[in-house]
């Protein structure tokens, strides 16, 4: 059911799946943070009974579809980083920030593991530093993600 106070929620998913599109310089598109991915792991940390495993679904449809690639890829990726999430976020709400930047590396990490492993089963090359660029420029501005997002949040009062 739709609710207008969590309208916040589907906008900031809209704002994650444009900066993903947005057109970077060729050096960068290997730099660039999983925003669709970070904007998830805020709303499943802060919503855990609101934001679950079918929004990855739908933002990882959404996110292959408007990226060309193989339909389903950031959708598995992004239901197993949720999953992962949804089981550990009381543990990881209570850490600090830079501690949580790290959870949040690991779960970069295995989001972009499960894309590019998608890419080379269908024979699609990619370098060795795409590994580690994205998912630490993601570690890097969680912080201000989390900052960001929390202050939405309070503001919207959902939750």
């Amino acid at each position: 059911m739709f609710n207008l106070r969590y309208l916040v929620i589907y906008l900031s998913l809209i704002v994650g799946l444009t900066l993903m599109i947005l057109p970077l310089p060729e050096w960068a598109q290997s730099y660039r943070p999983n925003w669709v991915a970070l904007i998830l792991i805020y709303w499943s940390m802060a919503l855990p009974k609101r934001v679950g495993l079918w929004y990855a679904v739908v933002t990882g449809l959404l996110a292959d579809t408007l990226q060309g690639t193989l339909l389903g890829q950031h959708a598995l990726a992004l239901v197993i980083i949720m999953y992962l999430n949804l089981n550990f976020y009381q543990r990881i709400r209570v850490l600090s920030l830079p501690q949580q930047s790290l959870y949040v590396f690991i779960l970069l990490f295995i989001c972009q593991i499960m894309v590019i492993w998608v890419e080379g089963i269908m024979g699609r090359p990619t370098p060795v530093f795409a590994y580690l660029g994205a998912p630490i420029v993601g570690m890097m501005i969680w912080p201000w993600v989390f900052v960001i997002l929390r202050d939405i949040r309070r503001k919207a009062m959902v939750g």
